[in-house]
């Protein structure tokens, strides 16, 4: 059991669209019926699915909710039921929708460059990977995964048959109830089977003149919910800026405590290092007195209570073991091989030691 629990991650998520929803819908409930009734005819889809023997008339909104409004007989459907529910729903879109059994969906891989025509290079490779050619099916085409490396395209492309979506395609015009979009069930989003040329050029006003109500609505009602809050941040503000004058002294009193804190310790800090190692003019005067007179130092290096010695001995075999014996010094050794200088005939030395803490 503990195993089991020890394997499951909680990987919190935010999604912005429940969270858009969520404000707006609030938003929206604070105004009158009408009007709220008239602004949310835009998030509507209207969709018939032409099912074997009926047709089902389902109101779809952006929340992802859905509900079936009437089912009608799919040989002879009431025309009128379905003009006035369209007359009254006022829909944003109207979706023809087949069941996807009656789609041919197939997963292709294309070259990346395709993705700028890839309606119309699905249209012309359409004979080759289906059984129909363009003129005869109505498609579309989604993208699944870009794969930049291989410089290829995973997609998906479904079809269908012109001879079955025809029929009912048809009646619909005649009864000027031109869709707006033609899918399947069970499909991606954004999927839309009919060519570009098909689709309805609805009117912009309309869409524009919801959206600037809405916009406005919304701000409106925000601006009211806002409001007693941005007065209590004014007034929190004033109160904060009144203690922030009384607080400056003592903060300026903190400070100059903290500089006189930090600069005693850092005297401490430096007794204390000095306490601990020689001062470098004793372990100048120490290798002064215990290097022989035939080695000579061109490079004398302490870093802490580390000491570097480079320079040329007639003897530098025997500098390891002079350093070692004196009284500040441990640890010496050779930092690299020893050397002979062509010049001066005398060998060259690297030699590393430790400085003694005094104790």
């Amino acid at each position: 059991m503990l195993s089991r629990l020890a394997t499951l991650k909680i990987t919190p998520s935010w999604d912005w669209k429940a969270a858009w929803r969520w404000w707006r819908d609030g938003l929206l409930a604070w105004l009158p019926d009408n009007a709220r009734r008239w602004l949310a005819g835009s998030l509507r889809r209207l969709v018939i699915l032409v099912e074997d023997r009926e047709w089902v008339l389902t109101r779809e909104e952006d929340a992802g909710r859905a509900q079936d409004l009437e089912r009608l007989d799919g040989e002879s459907p009431d025309w009128n039921a379905l003009i006035g529910w369209f007359d009254a729903e006022k829909p944003r879109q109207r979706v023809l929708r087949l069941p996807t059994g009656q789609a041919l969906i197939r997963t292709l891989s294309l070259p990346l460059a395709a993705e700028k025509n890839l309606r119309q290079v699905a249209g012309f490779e359409m004979d080759r990977l289906t059984p129909f050619a363009a003129s005869q099916v109505y498609y579309d085409v989604a993208v699944l995964e870009r794969q930049t490396e291989q410089r290829r395209l995973r997609v998906e492309l479904t079809a269908l048959p012109r001879a079955v979506v025809d029929p009912v395609l048809t009646q619909l015009r005649q009864r000027r109830l031109w869709p707006d979009v033609l899918d399947v069930a069970g499909g991606r989003l954004g999927l839309n089977l009919l060519p570009p040329d098909q689709r309805v050029r609805r009117g912009r006003w309309g869409p524009w003149l919801r959206a600037a109500v809405i916009g406005v609505s919304l701000l409106a009602v925000a601006a009211a919910a806002l409001l007693p809050i941005w007065q209590q941040r004014q007034l929190l503000l004033a109160t904060m800026a009144k203690v922030s004058q009384l607080q400056q002294t003592a903060n300026q009193t903190l400070s100059l405590r903290d500089q006189l804190d930090q600069t005693l310790e850092a005297s401490r800090q430096l007794m204390q290092k000095k306490r601990g190692v020689p001062p470098r003019v004793d372990v100048l005067l120490e290798l002064t007195a215990i290097l022989p007179d035939d080695t000579s130092v061109d490079r004398l290096q302490i870093n802490g209570d580390n000491l570097q010695i480079i320079g040329q001995s007639a003897r530098a075999s025997a500098l390891v073991g002079i350093v070692e014996s004196s009284r500040l010094f441990g640890g010496a050794s050779f930092v690299s091989p020893v050397t002979t200088d062509p010049r001066t005939g005398k060998e060259r030395f690297v030699i590393s030691a430790r400085i003694a803490r005094e104790s």
